[in-house]
């Protein structure tokens, strides 16, 4: 957890409307220097999150050290994850008419984590977005399903040029999603894996919630950065030397299915990092994390968390320190070994101080305090047995740019002095047992 306090001395007078955290921390803080130089900070939370920790060499064999692959079931969504980009939910199924969970059928015999790769082709009715055809892939590569649907209102575009749906098409399919869902529960086993891109808009159009996905626009790099999801046609191209979406009646759910199922399959094969582009954040955490196959959870602000979204390291974003703290709680008791959340809710009352004294006589600060001190308690109480809990401050001091008319050589020397201070920060650790 990433908290915005300052150096010791204020701590001390912080710690007063603190008593779960001085409880916890009874030894105080380690200070620490936060990463720089004589004119540069970075905080040490943002030092962890950007910097790559040395890379370990097998030195007696000569050679590097071996990659482990990570089991196929690591790269599923987290549920969180699912939610924050507007996956179906259980919420989903209870709140709206004509939802349903996928069950599978327990009878159908199949390894532990099956993968059965889905896509489907849309068209635009009186109601939205409605499916009117479905393609089901197997990891053999067989289309083992595969039917055109009626949709249940009337259609104003039948999308053609992409969807290669038209009206001849449809005119005699009784086939209806109803009829399409109970099939594909009958069909696939209890403990499948949907694979797809973006499948999020193919199960919204089958109205169908599952809790066991893994999608081939978040495992693999658009090479942009940030929230940038790749394209399919670009994926196949790129990894797959394969053309699709080519062809001038549309697109084939079946050819897309059958690439996102390769690409997964490929993806497992060689390892969490590949498919991530290194014109991206290379040195950051959630790579680091991925290189060595340890799954993580970073769970801060939208624009913070996209550039943590790679590999096995998922990015869930939260606009407030309260979806913070509750999403962090929930996300303790899974088993990603690393998880990371920042919570801001004294940086406004710190940008807001130009001293010491304005900040402690702040109306705004016992508030912010209790707050930590509650969120932090939290946390600890939802930590498993044998976990490091680390606790970094921001930086020292409050910082504004003096003015100042000396020599450009005078002006170095004051602005060093303050940047030493600035670097000044607090670490904290307990284990819990």
């Amino acid at each position: 957890a990433v908290v915005s306090t300052q150096s010791t001395g204020i701590y001390k007078t912080m710690s007063l409307h603190m008593p779960n955290f001085t409880a916890l921390f009874p030894d105080g803080p380690i200070e620490i220097q936060n990463p720089g130089s004589e004119l540069y900070v970075t905080p040490a939370g943002s030092a962890i999150l950007e910097k790559e920790p040395r890379k370990r060499t097998n030195d007696a064999k000569g050679g590097k050290e071996e990659e482990s692959r990570p089991p196929v079931q690591d790269y599923m969504l987290l549920p969180e994850y699912m939610l924050a980009h507007e996956y179906p939910s259980e919420e989903t199924v209870n709140r709206e008419p004509g939802w349903r969970r996928f069950t599978g059928n327990i009878m159908v015999k199949a390894k532990q984590y099956p993968l059965y790769a889905i896509d489907c082709e849309m068209c635009k009715t009186t109601e939205g977005s409605e499916v009117t055809q479905i393609a089901i892939v197997d990891e053999s590569l067989n289309c083992i399903y595969k039917t055109y649907i009626k949709p249940a209102n009337p259609i104003v575009d039948y999308v053609t040029a992409y969807s290669g749906i038209t009206e001849v098409i449809l005119r005699d399919v009784k086939t209806t999603l109803a009829d399409v869902i109970k099939h594909v529960n009958n069909i696939l086993p209890t403990q499948a894996i949907f694979v797809g891109h973006s499948l999020e808009n193919d199960l919204r159009a089958l109205k169908l919630y599952h809790d066991k996905v893994i999608d081939t626009a978040t495992i693999f790099s658009s090479g942009k950065g940030g929230s940038f999801k790749p394209g399919l046609r670009f994926l196949a191209m790129k990894f797959l030397k394969a053309k699709i979406q080519d062809s001038a009646n549309g697109h084939d759910p079946s050819e897309d299915a059958m690439t996102c199922m390769r690409l997964v399959k490929l993806k497992v094969k060689k390892g969490p990092k590949f498919g991530m582009s290194p014109t991206g954040n290379d040195n950051s955490l959630s790579v680091y994390l991925t290189k060595q196959s340890k799954t993580g959870v970073f769970v801060d602000k939208p624009i913070v968390a996209q550039q943590h979204c790679q590999g096995l390291a998922q990015a869930i974003p939260a606009t407030t320190d309260d979806a913070a703290l509750d999403t962090l709680v929930r996300r303790l008791s899974s088993k990603s070994e690393f998880h990371w959340a920042h919570l801001y809710r004294l940086e406004p009352i710190y940008r807001a101080c130009t001293t010491v004294h304005d900040m402690v006589n702040s109306p705004d600060l016992v508030p912010a305090l209790k707050f930590l001190d509650e969120s932090l308690q939290r946390i600890y109480t939802a930590l498993p047995s044998d976990t490091l809990l680390l606790v970094f401050s921001g930086c020292s001091g409050f910082w504004r740019k003096p003015e100042f008319n000396g020599s450009d050589e005078a002006m170095k020397k004051l602005m060093a002095n303050i940047v030493a201070q600035v670097r000044r920060g607090l670490l904290f650790l307990k284990v819990k047992n």
